[in-house]
């Protein structure tokens, strides 16, 4: 069938990039739009975490809790990455990461951890595919937090005390408008840790789940 017949022209090509691509196409990203996907937006979050803490310095500790309003908080103790990295053009701020579509997988090697089940896209993907996202980071003495809405900047990073710690937590809320579901079941999560701590020595996983949520 030739393309005049099919009615293409550059008129009706739809060319979508960055968060609209993945809210446009979530299945792409996790492999579907229900219970299963929302897992998979969890285990890509919790694999960076992952990735981090065996890259670099810290106990080797990720913990994840499940809050009462739906939402999923991964937090590890491993270097705090700014939100802006003075100098980089690289774009690996943490900022970046958050809003913009990596150019390729995270690598592979002896310090990473398959803990997604699909291709590692870090934190843009979920970023994306929340409804709200609030990112804290302990670095440098300080307590800097930021506020993403659907995968946008809602507000500059604001320092919010001092601190003697390092570590980046992430706590996100699926958004109701692409999952079927956004309650997680803990029972599968914490299944999933156990064979990724198991398969990683020194690798601490910490599955807590906070009064009211499902």
């Amino acid at each position: 069938m030739s393309g005049e017949r099919m009615g293409y022209d550059a008129v009706r090509i739809e060319e979508l990039e960055g968060r609209e691509a993945v809210r446009k196409r979530p299945g792409i990203w996790v492999g579907s739009t229900g219970e299963r996907g929302l897992h998979e937006l969890v285990f890509q979050v919790v694999g960076w975490a992952v990735n981090h803490v065996l890259a670099g310095r810290g106990d080797g500790s990720v913990d994840v809790t499940l809050t009462p309003d739906g939402g999923v908080r991964v937090a590890h103790n491993g270097l705090g990455r700014p939100f802006a990295a003075e100098g980089d053009t690289g774009g690996r701020g943490l900022e970046a990461l958050l809003t913009r579509m990596p150019a390729e997988a995270e690598p592979g090697g002896r310090h990473i951890a398959a803990v997604s089940h699909s291709r590692i896209m870090g934190l843009f993907v979920a970023n994306a595919l929340s409804s709200r996202l609030m990112a804290e980071v302990q670095c440098e003495g300080a307590r800097r937090v930021q506020e993403y809405a659907r995968g946008v900047a809602a507000a500059q990073p604001v320092a919010v005390g001092p601190t003697a710690g390092s570590g980046t937590t992430i706590t996100f809320w699926p958004d109701a408008e692409i999952f079927e579901t956004t309650w997680c079941s803990f029972a599968v999560l914490a299944e999933r840790f156990r064979q990724v701590a198991f398969l990683n020595r020194g690798l601490g996983l910490v599955r807590s789940i906070m009064f009211g949520a499902r």
